[in-house]
């Protein structure tokens, strides 16, 4: 038996090796750009996710996923008592949840007493055949991994119709860490999904949902995307949802190493093997595009 889908279980290759020697030497700043993150109950670690810098609203802060601190009994409010602690460059520092949406699993944390790196660079425009690559780091080891892939149209378990997708296969560890170009620009925010592949949310709809934070009050006073006195929660353009999307992870748990997800049909597993006729997504200038 073996032990899956645990914060710590890597994903590609570790940094330096395999497809890193892809990336460019403008991509150097991944780095010290894409941290960990970890938030605790107590002594107890509640939550674990990859993240990164981004520049918001004058400052240098860590975009990160909004499960980090969401409450596992209710999916519509946030953990309360929280502690969150950020691994920079080996180093845990403490950190701040500043603003966070829950629908579109969306949050931003600031890191106390540390000179942030310079933010990522961002990538609104790119063809069809563009590569990709998934980022993430392990909280404990510290490990950054990297995966390589393509840009495609599957569909996945998750309730955002904002989501894309790439072949690029992570763990939970990858959740929150950046989709990049192989010059080292994001494209988008990884999240995690049973089937194959990677749903990632796009960066322009990201700043979308970073600007309705403005309306939120000031900095630090996080609210929940419900209102008890039924308020309707901040929505984009185009998003029809009543209620909030759900974003299941995974609890970790033991298997028998033979054992095929139920979850992923033959035709995911061979992906990979054909000869170019399934849809993908081109992206221009952050909005999606249907290309055959």
């Amino acid at each position: 038996m073996i032990l899956v889908h645990t914060f710590e279980e890597t994903f590609g290759d570790i940094y330096g090796e395999g497809v890193w020697r892809k990336f460019s030497k403008k991509a150097s700043n991944i780095n010290r750009n894409v941290v960990a993150l970890a938030s605790f109950n107590g002594d107890k670690r509640f939550f674990a996710c990859s993240g990164f810098f981004i520049e918001w609203n004058g400052s240098t802060i860590i975009l990160t996923s909004a499960s980090l601190v969401r409450n596992s009994g209710d999916e519509d409010k946030i953990a309360e008592n929280l502690r969150i602690e950020v691994l920079i460059n080996s180093q845990c520092r403490e950190g701040t949840l500043q603003n966070c949406s829950l629908h579109y699993n969306v949050a931003l944390v600031s890191v106390k007493d540390y000179p942030a790196p310079c933010p990522a660079n961002t990538l609104l425009r790119w063809d069809k055949s563009f590569k990709v690559a998934a980022v993430g780091r392990c909280f404990k080891s510290g490990a950054l991994m990297a995966t390589s892939g393509n840009l495609v149209s599957w569909t996945g378990t998750l309730d955002c119709n904002f989501l894309a997708r790439s072949t690029c296969k992570i763990t939970k560890a990858g959740i929150g860490g950046p989709l990049v170009s192989f010059d080292g620009d994001v494209i988008g925010m990884n999240f995690y999904d049973k089937r194959i592949g990677t749903p990632f949310l796009l960066l322009g709809d990201i700043y979308k949902i970073l600007a309705s934070f403005e309306t939120k009050g000031k900095p630090g006073e996080v609210g929940n995307d419900s209102d008890p006195l039924g308020v309707p929660f901040w929505k984009m353009d185009r998003d029809d949802k009543t209620k909030l999307n759900r974003w299941p992870v995974p609890m970790p748990h033991w298997r028998n190493p033979d054992y095929v997800d139920e979850d992923k049909s033959d035709d995911e597993f061979n992906f990979e093997l054909k000869s170019g006729r399934t849809r993908t997504y081109g992206y221009f200038m952050g909005k999606k595009n249907m290309l055959f």
